[in-house]
């Protein structure tokens, strides 16, 4: 089973962010979505960004899976 984690975005180059979830730096192509900002947050799943996620419910996802690793 795979899960779409919120990543924030760190850089953006066309179509590829350099984005940031749980301490890990990935790269993800970002064309599918519209007006991507440096420090959106976004659902990411095998390197494509799927969804912008708004930054409240991000943090609430973030913080369930850091929950899970405890």
């Amino acid at each position: 089973m795979c899960i779409a984690t919120p990543v924030r975005v760190l850089q953006l180059k066309q179509t590829a962010a350099t984005v940031e979830a749980l301490g890990k730096k990935s790269q993800v192509d970002v064309s599918l979505l519209k007006n991507v900002k440096l420090g959106d947050y976004l659902y990411a799943s095998h390197g494509l960004a799927i969804k912008k996620v708004p930054r409240p419910d991000a943090k609430k996802v973030l913080e369930l899976i850091k929950s899970w690793n405890e």
